[in-house]
């Protein structure tokens, strides 16, 4: 099967990059060096005339797949990066490859709390992120996967903004369910602590920009006269409530968020 490049192209020397080889082994001439969230798939950044692209290796299936979900998401207006094209007919043993176009002058959510955050830009950016949840939901994306790595941030105007960079988890409905609905806070809710507590365990996190607990089933923390800790009724109560307020507003009149 000979290589074929399928959509939009924007850059027709998109066809001139070296496809023959494992995305890993391309020659740095060809890519830029740009921060990336954690990914079970092997991305790298490429630049051609003066526009930089995304690409990442997946099979054939999940490589069309995305691209169809990422297409309908921007014909919808939703905040999610813009697909270019996939890549099939490779060597034989390689993957296919999707396309995006790099969103300019953001950083995946992860990069962006790498560094010192005051407590007031922490609230500011999980807010953001409660939004694009929200207008996902709307759209009748069932998200699946919501996390700090498959997730961008930009100054828009700004406004904090977050933005939808991996759909391969995801899906498209006239409508989510409220399963489908609560699954996603709740994976938000799980991904956001657990990603958190390991940037924090690699002294990455500031202590003073957080002082939130893991979520969990156990029962909660408790002083010595048996009552929960105020550190953590506080700290459950901050972030919690944040959730709380995007699974309500995913559930009122879609005309209260452009579509």
């Amino acid at each position: 099967m000979p290589l074929q490049i399928t959509g939009a192209l924007g850059d027709p020397d998109l066809i001139c990059l070296p496809w023959e080889l494992p995305l890993e082994e391309w020659p740095a001439r060809h890519l830029v060096d740009l921060p990336r969230g954690i990914s079970r798939h092997v991305v790298r950044f490429a630049r051609l005339g003066g526009k930089v692209y995304a690409i990442k290796e997946i099979s054939e299936r999940y490589a069309k797949r995305e691209y169809r979900l990422l297409w309908d998401l921007a014909r919808l207006d939703a905040p999610a990066v813009e697909p270019v094209a996939y890549v099939t007919g490779r060597d034989e043993g390689l993957d296919s490859a999707l396309i995006t176009r790099h969103l300019q002058f953001s950083l995946p959510y992860r990069a962006v709390m790498s560094g010192t955050l005051r407590p007031d830009t922490l609230t500011r950016l999980l807010d953001a992120l409660a939004v694009l949840l929200v207008r996902l939901h709307l759209n009748g994306f069932f998200w699946g996967d919501c996390s700090l790595s498959n997730t961008l941030f930009r100054r828009d105007a700004g406004a904090f903004a977050a933005y939808l960079v991996d759909a391969e988890t995801g899906d498209m409905h006239p409508m989510i369910s409220e399963g489908q609905r609560l699954h996603d806070i709740e994976i938000a809710y799980m991904n956001l602590f657990g990603e958190m507590l390991d940037l924090e365990a690699g002294g990455l996190l500031h202590p003073r920009s957080t002082r939130s607990t893991p979520p969990s089933r156990s029962p909660p923390a408790t002083t010595g006269c048996g009552r929960r800790s105020r550190r953590t009724r506080s700290s459950r109560r901050s972030t919690g409530t944040r959730w709380r307020t995007a699974s309500a507003a995913s559930t009122s009149s879609a005309s209260t968020w452009p579509r």
